[in-house]
């Protein structure tokens, strides 16, 4: 797609302020995920990147250190952030899932120094594997700027690809928790150890729900531009916003993956900072003695011969 430079360096600047509200107000939660380090790395590299196209633009002929850099090169370093920028959404998504499905807990209350250092060094190297990546690629054809001041900037499908399935995740985690079968009874589901599989749906269920009140509106400007074949380059799509996004969805897969691994013995509420789930487990085997059970809220709940998971979603 064509590009104006004005309209390009505007762009550029106006992710780049957006990125770094981002950070500065979600900067508590982003140092405890690897999706909140690469959103860090990616505003610093925004920065620097929208500086040194400023610069060569204007000055149209910069010689720094032997490296001559034109308005020829100021076409040039756009398009590789394109390209560099258009194979990262599917590593980071999935990354992003799995670092939450191994580390989410509703006891850790602070990242430790290691894994800081773990998630700082992941997305450095995942930046340098991507850019290696790009310049491998044996047909990858790049085209400078012409005279009318224009440049011809990339698309991804990534964006669209990991957006779809997101959407089609949580219309089928929604749809599948409304089967017949599940018989919610109020903020209380009894079942037996044959029914954990609808009560881990029904967690689901309010998971989505809540995952969707927070960013359905985002979602639903998503589907729009996508079905108004509303092209975005590459560099503009890889944002904070959408590593948030992305973020938010990682934790609502995590929670429902690990919905029954919580330790009974605690309330805790789990943010990424737009999203908030709160769970309270009771879980009873069957070599407990019979009697009634004292629930964390204070109620007390007549147990049922076999195992028994209670379930109350705050």
């Amino acid at each position: 797609m064509d590009t104006f430079f004005p309209s390009l360096l505007l762009s550029l600047w106006l992710k780049c302020f957006i990125n770094w509200v981002v950070v500065t107000v979600q900067r508590d939660h982003l140092i405890r995920s690897f999706s909140g380090f690469f959103c860090i790395s990616l505003a610093l590299l925004d920065s620097f990147f929208s500086l040194t196209i400023t610069i060569v633009y204007y000055l149209e002929d910069l010689n720094i250190s032997g490296w001559r850099l034109t308005r020829y090169h100021a076409c040039l370093l756009p398009q590789i952030a394109c390209l560099v920028c258009a194979v990262l959404h599917w590593p980071v998504f999935l990354l992003g899932v799995l670092d939450h499905f191994w580390t989410l807990s509703p006891i850790a209350s602070h990242v430790s120094r290691v894994q800081k250092l773990a998630y700082a060094t992941a997305a450095c190297l995942l930046w340098i594997l991507a850019t290696c990546y790009v310049f491998w690629l044996p047909d990858v054809v790049l085209l400078p700027g012409d005279v009318r001041n224009q440049c011809d900037l990339f698309s991804s499908s990534q964006s669209v690809q990991v957006l779809c399935v997101l959407v089609m995740t949580v219309a089928w985690v929604i749809l599948y928790s409304f089967t017949p079968c599940v018989k919610p009874r109020g903020q209380e589901f009894q079942h037996a150890t044959r029914g954990t599989q609808q009560s881990c749906f029904l967690v689901s269920r309010q998971i989505m729900f809540t995952f969707l009140n927070t960013w359905a509106i985002y979602i639903i400007l998503m589907l729009v531009l996508l079905l108004l074949q509303m092209e975005l380059n590459a560099y503009l799509e890889m944002n904070s916003v959408w590593l948030c996004f992305l973020n938010s969805f990682s934790v609502a897969m995590a929670l429902c993956g690990r919905s029954f691994v919580f330790d009974s013995r605690n309330i805790e509420s789990v943010t990424d900072g737009f999203c908030s789930w709160s769970f309270t487990f009771m879980y009873r085997t069957e070599n407990v003695d019979k009697g009634p059970i004292q629930a964390l809220d204070g109620k007390k709940i007549d147990s049922q011969d076999g195992e028994k998971l209670h379930i109350f979603l705050n």
